[in-house]
């Protein structure tokens, strides 16, 4: 059936072309809304395996116990506990200005155990200045998070907490110069809903089914191609990993409290 005719006129005669408009059919229709429920559907099947995903996560408390010194070493005392739901590995503690001796890493703190380390820092500055302190740990897989905080050294502290936020003491004001630096820039994958292979972010094509896993950006249409049948979803690994870290990161920067900080870690681990 013809929808719409239109006319071009090339002197003599009139040439009809007949133009078919799309049909849109209640068939197609409930196809589309059937492969969207069923990405949404599969998407939502991942996220919710993040239960099954062991992640540490350390909670730190420092004090020193005797004031700091040009030239002359104090004593500090560092409590680890993982609250989290998997073991830590390689944890390193380490200082940018202060030298340090004394044990400083742990092979492994698993899950609800924590551990207290007693080592002796120097700082060879004339004047106070801001030292920054690093404490990373990685997880079975390999997964690097780290906690930063920053304090003054030389001071009069004794029997002090210090380290406390990563934003120093007296530079609230200038928290935007103490911007996080990535630890580490992971070629994050997705997950082939079909499959369930794991693919580099930048893949297209699922290498163990063949079947598609984003959509062709040089394709301003989707006629003629199958970019609705995407099968790719995000890892909800990594997902829960950068949730994680981005909310060690609220911590050490004094932005959540402790009711809110452990609401919102058991609300992700548990």
């Amino acid at each position: 059936m013809v929808d719409k005719v239109s006319f071009t006129d090339f002197g003599t005669k009139r040439k009809i072309r007949k133009i078919k408009r799309k049909r849109v059919t209640s068939s197609s229709v409930n196809l589309e809304n059937k492969m969207l429920s069923s990405e949404e559907q599969s998407r939502n099947e991942v996220l919710n395996k993040s239960a099954e995903f062991k992640f540490p996560f350390l909670e730190i408390s420092v004090t020193q116990l005797s004031p700091s010194l040009r030239d002359a070493w104090c004593d500090m005392e560092i409590s680890l506990r993982n609250s989290g739901n998997g073991s830590a590995r390689s944890i390193n503690i380490s200082f940018d200005n202060l030298e340090s001796k004394g044990k400083t890493m742990i092979d492994e703190l698993v899950v609800d155990s924590e551990i207290v380390l007693n080592f002796e820092v120097k700082s060879n500055s004339r004047e106070s200045a801001i030292t920054r302190m690093d404490v990373f740990y990685h997880t079975i897989e390999g997964d690097t998070f780290s906690i930063v905080r920053r304090d003054w050294f030389p001071n009069s502290n004794e029997g002090e907490v210090v380290f406390n936020n990563e934003i120093p003491p007296g530079e609230e004001d200038k928290a935007n110069h103490y911007t996080r630096k990535e630890v580490m820039s992971d070629d994050f994958h997705i997950v082939c809903k079909k499959c369930e292979a794991r693919s580099p972010a930048n893949f297209r094509i699922c290498g163990k089914c063949g079947s598609r896993l984003q959509k062709r950006a040089d394709r301003s249409q989707d006629w003629g191609s199958n970019l609705k049948e995407t099968t790719g979803v995000q890892d909800g690994r990594e997902i829960l990993m950068q949730k994680l870290r981005k909310l060690g990161e609220l911590k050490d920067k004094g932005m959540l409290s402790d009711a809110e900080f452990s609401a919102a870690k058991s609300k992700l681990l548990k």
